[in-house]
C-alpha cells in the first residue's frame, strides 16, 4: 500500500472519530500519534460494525451478510490486506503492522453485533454481560493492545481489568440509551431483575411505577458502579502515555452514570449526556494529572 494511501485512510477514520465518537474522542486525541492514529482506525472499524447492525429497513440476512463481508475483509486487513476501495481496512490493515492485534477480539465485537439483527430481550444478567463482553470488552482489550502495560505490570491481569472495565461503559450505554434500544425492540436489561422489582421494560419507560423504577435503576447504576470500582488498577497499570486517555474516557463515562442515577426518570425520557465544556475538562484534568480515576461523578 502507498504511503499517500495509507495517510488517507487514517485521516478518514480520524474524521468520523471526530465526528461521531462523542464520548471517546476527547480521550483518544491525548495519545501519541502513533496509537492515536491506531485506535482512530478502531474505532471507525466498529462505528461500521455497530452501523451495519443498526441500519434501518435492511432486513436481518441483509444485515448478516453484511456482517460476513466485513469479516471476511477484516481477516485480510489484519494479515496486512485490503481493497482500495474500503479506506477504514486500509487503515487496519496498516495499523495491524505496528501492533499485535489478535482476530479474536474482532470477530467477538461482530459476534455482539450480529446478536443485534433481530428483536431481542435479554432474560437474565448472564446473558446481558455476554453482550457487553462482545461489544465492549473486546474494544478495551483491543485497545490495551494498542495502548500496552508498563513496566513490570501484569499483562494478563490489565487484560481481566480491561474486561471488567469495557462491561462498566457497556452498562452505562444501556442505562443511557434504554428508550432507542426499546424502539428497536431490544432490552438489554435483565428481565428477570424487571420482573422482580414488577416492572418491564415498557413500564421502566414510561415511569408508571416511580418507586419500583427508580430502586431498579438504582440496583444497575450501582452494578456499574462496581464494575468501575473493581478495575480501578487498571489505569495505573497502562502504559503511562495511555493513562490520561483511558483516565478520561472513564471518567466521562462515570459522569454519564452519575447523570443518570441523580435523575433516573428523566435519563428515560432523554439521553443522559455530559456537555462538550465538560468533557473537554476532563480530558484537560487526565491530560496534565490532576484528575484521578473516579474524581468525577
Amino acid at each position: 500500500m502507498s504511503d499517500a494511501r495509507i495517510d488517507a485512510a487514517l485521516e478518514a477514520c480520524a474524521e468520523i472519530t471526530r465526528t461521531q465518537a462523542r464520548n471517546f474522542y476527547h480521550g483518544l486525541r491525548l495519545l501519541p500519534s502513533p496509537k492515536r492514529e491506531a485506535l482512530y482506525a478502531v474505532y471507525a472499524w466498529m462505528r461500521i460494525a455497530d452501523d451495519i447492525a443498526d441500519e434501518e429497513g435492511a432486513s436481518a440476512d441483509a444485515r448478516r451478510a453484511r456482517l460476513d463481508e466485513l469479516a471476511a475483509g477484516t481477516r485480510l486487513a489484519l494479515a496486512g490486506e485490503a481493497r482500495d476501495d474500503a479506506p477504514v481496512l486500509v487503515a487496519l490493515a496498516a495499523i495491524s503492522r505496528r501492533y499485535a492485534l489478535p482476530a479474536a477480539d474482532f470477530e467477538g465485537a461482530l459476534e455482539g453485533q450480529r446478536m443485534d439483527l433481530e428483536p431481542r430481550v435479554y432474560a437474565t444478567f448472564a446473558e446481558t454481560e455476554l453482550y457487553c463482553d462482545r461489544v465492549a470488552s473486546t474494544v478495551g482489550r483491543i485497545c490495551l493492545d494498542i495502548w500496552g502495560v508498563r513496566d513490570g505490570a501484569d499483562a494478563a491481569r490489565a487484560r481481566e481489568l480491561s474486561t471488567k472495565r469495557g462491561i462498566a461503559f457497556q452498562l452505562t450505554n444501556i442505562l443511557r440509551d434504554v428508550r432507542e434500544d426499546l424502539a428497536r425492540g431490544r432490552c438489554y436489561l435483565p428481565a428477570d431483575e424487571l420482573a422482580a422489582h414488577g416492572l418491564d421494560a415498557a413500564s421502566l419507560v414510561a415511569w408508571r411505577q416511580p418507586e419500583a423504577a427508580a430502586r431498579f435503576i438504582g440496583a444497575q447504576c450501582d452494578r456499574a458502579r462496581r464494575c468501575f470500582a473493581e478495575s480501578a488498577a487498571l489505569d495505573a497499570m497502562v502504559s503511562p502515555d495511555a493513562r490520561p486517555t483511558i483516565v478520561a474516557m472513564s471518567e466521562i463515562y462515570r459522569g454519564i452514570l452519575g447523570v443518570i442515577a441523580r435523575d433516573p426518570a428523566k435519563a428515560m425520557r432523554e439521553r443522559a449526556r455530559l456537555s462538550t465544556l465538560t468533557k473537554s475538562w476532563i480530558a484537560l484534568c487526565a491530560r496534565f494529572g490532576v484528575l484521578s480515576s473516579g474524581a468525577a461523578r
